[in-house]
């Protein structure tokens, strides 16, 4: 009986160990996640920002005349 006391006793510590490993890795991947996302919207927003620029550098090329004029 002592025995498989002492053999559960390890597979807690053991169980327990690695519940704090992945705990570890959810939150990593969790801090990544929220990097990840911050970056998409800042590349959102340069798009957006392009797009824009590109529309107005258009509507000046078509409201210039042609250089033979």
């Amino acid at each position: 009986m002592e025995k498989s006391i002492v053999e559960l006793e390890e597979k807690f510590a053991h169980l327990d160990r690695i519940i704090d490993e992945l705990n570890n890795v959810i939150y990593r991947q969790s801090n990544r996640i929220d990097e990840l996302e911050q970056k998409i919207k800042d590349l959102n927003v340069s798009i957006t920002q392009l797009n824009e620029d590109n529309t107005n550098s258009d509507n000046e090329v078509n409201n210039e005349k042609p250089p033979h004029y």
